[in-house]
């Protein structure tokens, strides 16, 4: 149901910490311009952790609304509780997203039966769901068995597989139809290579159109194509990574002229030695001029 490339949407703050609707609307216009597959709000790359109650569902409701049916739009709605992920899930659908994203439960660290029981009880909802699995951020690493179980429930559309292990994801292919989408943007030539169908991508936010090629390239079977665009930014895409995410990300945004800085307590702006690598990465693949880079580096 949701393949190709999938932007894990970074939110729009303004200097005083505020929901930046304006550029966040801008933002989704632009993705569907540049021809990105399907947008997720409010997952990590989102600063969900920091969003209120409110504010989730105040990015969610304007991205249904300038997306309006022509780019499919994906809620995270995942928490460490069950009965809140099953209300947000709900939330979500009456405003009408075309899918939400659940990460396993996490800091509780359920077993692995919690983590099917939590799964059941949000299939009640009849959202089509990817189900996130993410064990660096979880602290909580399933089998392929057991999220080929998951999958068994009618409304797990797919799996979005992050940096755990590349045997566990061919393995999970091997146990259910259900598509696997990779999390991992230096993964995604590998994973699409046994059989995922996209990525969920935190690149895309800044080279939309390119991550869109690559996934295609991988899907034609294309790989020389694809591995060349892979490496061509390469270094940029490990420069995002120095920090946590979006830390990095939001930094390279500001410096291409899509969103401000800003971010949320605990998270900060990179360090100076990082926002040096980001911008000489940004330079390096034509993405922003030398002068540009270090004017707005000033700012």
């Amino acid at each position: 149901m949701f393949k190709g490339s999938i932007v894990a949407l970074a939110t729009p703050f303004t200097s005083t910490g505020k929901l930046d609707i304006p550029t966040l609307s801008n933002l989704i216009e632009w993705h569907i311009h540049e021809g990105t597959d399907a947008i997720v709000v409010c997952g990590t790359t989102g600063e969900t952790p920091t969003l209120s109650h409110e504010e989730k569902k105040m990015v969610i409701k304007t991205a249904v609304m300038v997306a309006g049916k022509r780019i499919p739009i994906i809620a995270g709605t995942g928490t460490y509780d069950t009965a809140t992920t099953v209300a947000m899930t709900q939330e979500a659908r009456n405003l009408g997203v075309d899918g939400c994203l659940v990460i396993v439960p996490y800091y509780s660290r359920p077993s692995p039966e919690g983590c099917v029981a939590h799964f059941r009880e949000l299939d009640k909802v009849g959202l089509p769901t990817i189900l996130y699995h993410h064990p660096l951020r979880t602290g909580v690493k399933l089998s392929a068995k057991v999220i080929a179980r998951i999958c068994e429930l009618p409304s797990i559309v797919g799996v979005k597989d992050g940096p755990s292990d590349m045997e566990g994801g061919i393995e999970l292919q091997s146990l259910t139809s259900k598509p696997l989408l990779s999390g991992d943007d230096l993964l995604t030539v590998p994973y699409m290579a046994t059989g995922a169908v996209g990525a969920i991508s935190v690149i895309a936010n800044i080279i939309p159109r390119q991550s869109k090629q690559l996934v295609d390239f991988c899907a034609q079977g294309r790989f020389p194509e694809a591995m060349a665009l892979y490496y061509q930014y390469y270094p940029f895409t490990k420069a995002l990574f120095l920090e946590p995410n979006p830390q990095c990300l939001k930094y390279a945004m500001h410096l291409a002229g899509k969103c401000g800085p800003a971010l949320r307590l605990p998270l900060l702006e990179p360090q100076e030695s990082i926002k040096r690598v980001i911008r000489e990465a940004m330079v390096q693949v034509g993405m922003v001029m030398q002068e540009n880079a270090l004017e707005l580096a000033r700012v």
